[in-house]
């Protein structure tokens, strides 16, 4: 722990805070191959909490990020792409096993070729048939390999909503379901950016994944927790904990927001010294500095009234959006004030709880009280 190198991305290991009850119920269902979709916003620690359960169980796994996935041709090589990572993992692939898929082979080609590291079954999708054919055909395939080395394995798809972004009416979703409510041999963990999105996904009842998973909504982690986590780094570093000052004003900063809570810690672990609140309120707007210019091109496609609305909640409005006084004050109709505080939910730029509005990202918040113009 003498590096301190908090992490902008996946955290593991002693850098991995708290979550324990979601790693045990995620644990719980990928042993069982129930599937599992993880809801929270960007940067939240949905790919690190999936990253420590699959360790704790110790299944072959792949990750396949749907990111940069234009049409449906890109999910099938996406999936195919991960299903052959899979089976190149499971040992005992052999020409008897290749001999008992026959019943699952219709369209796609499976070989075995000669690698350096052995033998290996790769599947080839064929350009003849959908990409939903050649999906579910590579998912069977899968599960007749695993049932047959008597392994299982788990699948984490990222980025999940581009699915239905990109190839919404290709049946991309029913294929999955089709082979995933049979499977008792891998199971698959949805995650992705846009939350809204994804809800709507497995939360209708008009769509093909509708109750198919179990699901896990991340929420911010308690300051509590932060606080034991934070100890024994402040021990070695400091060989004093945090006051209760500065930890408060990291709390308020960040607004508990994982991503914010590791990048201050990133800069206040540098000083020599110990940091109190006035060095955690510096090295907090020093943040929002560097990262003004990368927020606003965030915010560039958004529309004056959805940045009038930010720039009224960021400066703590946070209800009565549609009241009199607000709308003749911003010169707004009711109904554009809702649909763009709705627009701007889907896009995870703003949430609402117990019935007020906020803004997820508390650096963007930091940015407009004092740089938006």
């Amino acid at each position: 722990m003498d590096a301190y190198q908090f992490p902008l991305g996946v955290a593991s290991d002693e850098y991995f805070c708290n979550r324990t009850a979601e790693t045990e119920l995620l644990l719980c269902n990928i042993q069982s191959s129930t599937h599992t979709v993880i809801i929270a916003p960007r940067r939240y620690g949905k790919t690190s909490l999936a990253y420590r359960a699959i360790a704790k169980c110790g299944y072959p796994y792949v990750k396949i990020d749907f990111y940069m996935a234009t049409d449906h041709r890109d999910i099938e090589r996406a999936i195919i792409k991960g299903v052959n990572s899979i089976i190149a993992q499971v040992t005992g692939v052999t020409e008897k096993i290749l001999s008992s898929l026959k019943n699952y082979v219709k369209s796609i080609k499976p070989t075995l070729e000669m690698g350096s590291d052995g033998v290996k079954l790769v599947l080839e999708p064929s350009m003849q048939v959908s990409a939903t054919e050649n999906i579910c055909e590579a998912l069977q395939i899968l599960n007749a390999v695993l049932e047959k080395n008597r392994q299982k394995a788990v699948l984490l798809m990222d980025e999940f909503q581009e699915v239905e972004r990109v190839a919404k009416d290709h049946g991309i979703e029913g294929a999955i379901r089709h082979v995933a409510q049979e499977t008792k041999n891998f199971s698959v963990i949805f995650s992705g950016s846009k939350r809204h999105l994804l809800k709507s996904m497995f939360n209708d009842r008009n769509k093909p994944l509708y109750r198919l998973c179990d699901e896990i909504a991340l929420e911010r982690i308690d300051a509590k927790e932060y606080q034991v986590f934070l100890k024994p780094f402040s021990l070695q570093k400091w060989k004093k904990v945090l006051s209760e000052d500065a930890f408060t004003q990291l709390m308020i900063c960040t607004e508990r927001h994982p991503y914010y809570v590791n990048a201050l810690l990133r800069v206040l672990f540098l000083q020599k010294t110990l940091p109190d609140k006035e060095d955690v309120t510096t090295e907090w707007f020093k943040l929002s500095a560097r990262k003004k210019e990368d927020l606003f091109h965030e915010t560039n496609a958004l529309s004056i009234v959805q940045r009038k609305l930010l720039i009224a909640i960021a400066n703590g409005t946070t209800q009565e959006f549609t009241s009199k006084h607000f709308l003749s004050t911003h010169k707004l109709a009711a109904s554009t004030v809702i649909k763009n505080l709705n627009d701007l939910r889907a896009d995870d730029f703003i949430e609402k709880i117990e019935g007020n509005y906020s803004l997820v990202d508390p650096l963007l918040k930091t940015v407009i009280e004092h740089a938006w113009p």
